[in-house]
């Protein structure tokens, strides 16, 4: 629209600017005096040429009609002792028709010219019109200069548009069979231009998914040899103890005693490695969680269910400072998924908190969100620590599918994480 817009405003100023060069050019030019006399000469040499060869008189006037005829732009009044006599022009003979009476007032300069009769010279004054027919010409030219600035405005933007939709057609081609490093002209500011950087922006997009799930899966690969290797051992390790216990490969009950113990340990680190797994399988693995989500009053959901894993700090000689919120509140979730959620952050806090520092637990109602806090010291010098995180990114998970969220926030030695689930309503309460 804005195209065809500027398209007609030039095309009317191209009329505009033609139209008063064509002017300018008439009256400088055509309408000049000196042109002006030249063509008066002419056409009365061309009147003096005809009366001469037809030999007429002043009363010839039927004669003088046939010339005056083909003399389409030309009016000739005749005086004789400078009053008019007759004239003759486009319009015909015998005129009443004249310009400052019958006689020819001498205050009016105008330009005489001698014309020869039969019977006698008379004194012609010559008015030429022609310059209406070039005024004419120069608006139709004026017109179709600008139709034609317009047109030709019209046609490049067609052929622009269809350049770019044949450019961007190729393009989303390429693309489409997975060519995802072709160029897209993103140039202008139109509709093109626009649904051209859109579709650079889903290529952009597409390139980053296609590398994140490369990254990912070169991750899962490294992260499942090293899972296969570690399982490896201890299952190697416990087979070879049990084969020893089976076999009577003992020499006294104690030495049979240390053979289970060890057995224990390595069924305990599979089962360790095994949880592991379900983790990874449960973050990485793409599909959606199977929540059976039901109505519960937070507060005193969260205070039953940290329960067992209070008592287990306690137990670890670990210190717990708990606050919460007295005033109820109504949230939908899973319980058994939220279970798992609170024993891995407190699973974590045994493997890594500092025990002579206390783990504050605050449950509260904040801004129509439940908000679980909890957080403690690390310890200065900590063992292996899961490099990939995938428990904290199970709870991620967990807690983003029942609508909430988890963060974590860490300012060394401090570490704590927030658990946020929406309130209900007060209609569905």
């Amino acid at each position: 629209m804005l195209v065809m817009l500027g398209g007609f405003l030039a095309g009317i100023c191209t009329f505009f600017l033609a139209s008063r060069l064509g002017d300018y050019l008439i009256e400088t030019r055509y309408m000049s005096e000196e042109a002006l006399h030249q063509r008066n000469m002419a056409a009365v040499e061309n009147l003096q040429a005809f009366i001469k060869d037809n030999n007429l008189s002043s009363r010839d006037t039927d004669q003088l009609a046939i010339w005056s005829i083909e003399q389409k732009d030309i009016y000739i009044l005749f005086y004789k002792n400078r009053h008019l006599a007759m004239e003759a022009g486009w319009w015909g003979v015998d005129n009443e028709f004249s310009l400052g009476g019958s006689e020819l007032n001498e205050q009016v300069s105008l330009q005489l010219y001698p014309v020869s009769f039969r019977d006698g010279v008379f004194q012609a004054v010559v008015y030429d019109f022609s310059e209406s027919k070039l005024y004419d010409a120069v608006q139709v030219i004026g017109i179709a200069l600008g139709c034609a600035l317009f047109a030709l405005i019209m046609l490049w933007y067609n052929s622009r548009i269809t350049g770019s939709i044949i450019a961007v057609s190729r393009e989303i081609q390429e693309i489409g069979r997975g060519n995802l490093r072709v160029e897209m002209e993103t140039g202008g500011n139109d509709e093109m231009g626009r649904l051209t950087r859109n579709v650079d922006v889903m290529r952009r997009s597409l390139i980053r998914k296609t590398l994140e799930e490369q990254n990912a899966l070169e991750k899962n690969s490294e992260l499942i040899t090293a899972m296969s290797h570690d399982i490896r051992n201890p299952l190697t390790a416990l087979l070879g103890y049990l084969d020893l216990a089976k076999n009577g490969q003992y020499r006294s009950q104690e030495e049979l005693q240390q053979y289970l113990d060890a057995s224990y340990s390595k069924a305990e680190q599979l089962k360790t490695l095994t949880d592991e797994l379900f983790r990874y399988s449960l973050v990485f693995g793409g599909r959606e969680l199977k929540l059976d989500l039901q109505e519960y009053d937070g507060i005193i959901l969260t205070e039953q269910l940290l329960g067992e894993p209070v008592i287990l700090l306690q137990q670890h000689g670990f210190t717990v400072q708990a606050a919460r919120s007295e005033k109820p509140c109504r949230v939908r979730l899973d319980v058994q998924y939220f279970k798992r959620v609170l024993d891995n952050l407190f699973d974590n806090v045994c493997k890594y908190a500092d025990p002579a520092f206390p783990v504050t637990v605050k449950v509260a109602e904040e801004a129509g969100w439940l908000r679980i806090r909890i957080g403690n010291v690390c310890k200065k010098e900590l063992g292996a620590v899961e490099s990939n995180h995938i428990g904290l990114k199970t709870c991620e998970r967990i807690m983003s599918q029942m609508g909430g969220s988890f963060c974590k926030y860490e300012q060394d030695p401090e570490f704590s994480v927030e658990l946020t689930l929406p309130l209900l309503p007060e209609a569905e309460k």
